[in-house]
């Protein structure tokens, strides 16, 4: 018995080897890039209604950019964030996410083949404490899980087969994450602001392959830092931000063996813009510009990503 399952995870490496050669990506659904930390005074509720765009065509092996135009993905996530008080210093912060997914792959003899999936994603719950925040400056650390709320066995409609887990809406696994952040406002000069933000997620293991296999997801590391200024025009606030974000997620593993292609090292430049009309509404655009990329194997890795979003603050009588 112990031999069968020996091959038996030797086979699916081998297929998902295969698979990913053809497609390997480090797209996905966009979790904790998109959960922000913030504090939001009592009596009132944050959601925050995104629309996140990735597209991939950048194929890397380790530092190298491969000159091949044989394939290209593109991650489409409609993101919905809210964000509660309890208290002055506990609040409870959810994301909720739904994803659609294509992959591309063309032919040398002109031929293309297309996969979609799409579906409701898995969602995180983070219990927020507020350690400091005044005038200055303010902290705040978080923790909670992210909940496999996503389907992750989805099928290719031709074909029948189990989709890859990097095309599936969801993990399948039960995640821990922490994270914290820091503000320092009228930093330098009056209306810049410094913030930075760092983050772990540490995930659990998931049936795949009908149940024959274990699959799970790499830990993963983040950190970012960065300046956004405002200004007043008449009686709207506009304000301007960039922030570098480093991105560090170690190889995905099947049945305890590592998966080739996944995981990596990322640098990337965040510039954004955005618009307060009054207290209640905020809008937003960002990009995503990848600056640096050291990846294990031979992966598909953002070429650009677009995010906008409408963010309305509530606040109660």
């Amino acid at each position: 018995m112990k031999t069968i399952k020996f091959f038996a995870i030797i086979f699916f490496t081998m297929v998902f080897t295969r698979v990913q050669g053809q497609t390997c990506c480090s797209g996905g659904t966009p979790l904790t890039g998109n959960l922000g930390i913030q504090t939001i005074e009592p009596g009132s509720w944050y959601f925050n209604f995104s629309y996140d765009y990735n597209f991939l065509d950048a194929l890397y092996s380790g530092t190298t950019l491969l000159d091949d135009d044989t394939r290209d993905r593109v991650t489409q996530s409609l993101l919905l964030q809210a964000i509660y008080p309890i208290s002055e210093k506990f609040s409870i912060n959810g994301l909720f996410t739904y994803v659609g997914q294509q992959r591309t792959v063309f032919s040398p003899l002109g031929n293309t083949e297309v996969t979609n999936a799409q579906g409701v994603g898995d969602m995180v719950v983070l219990a927020q404490y507020t350690l400091l925040s005044d005038v200055k400056r303010s902290i705040t650390i978080a923790a909670g899980p992210k909940i496999p709320f996503g389907k992750f066995d989805a099928t290719d409609p031709e074909l029948g087969l189990v989709l890859n887990p990097d095309l599936q809406p969801g993990t399948g696994s039960w995640d821990g994450i922490i994270g914290a952040s820091y503000n320092q406002y009228h930093f330098l000069k009056p209306n810049l602001t410094f913030s930075s933000y760092v983050s772990y997620r540490t995930t659990t293991k998931a049936k795949r392959f009908e149940g024959d296999n274990d699959y799970k997801f790499g830990n993963e590391f983040m950190v970012s830092a960065g300046l956004s200024n405002q200004f007043l025009i008449k009686r709207t606030a506009i304000g301007a931000s960039a922030h570098i974000r480093y991105r560090n997620a170690v190889p995905d593993q099947i049945s305890g063996l590592k998966v080739p292609g996944t995981g990596g090292n990322w640098f990337i430049l965040i510039p954004g813009v955005y618009f307060e009309p009054n207290d209640t509404w905020t809008f937003s655009v960002s990009g995503e510009i990848p600056l640096y990329n050291n990846l294990n194997g031979t992966q598909l890795t953002t070429t650009y990503r677009l995010n906008a979003g409408i963010a309305i603050k509530l606040f109660r009588n």
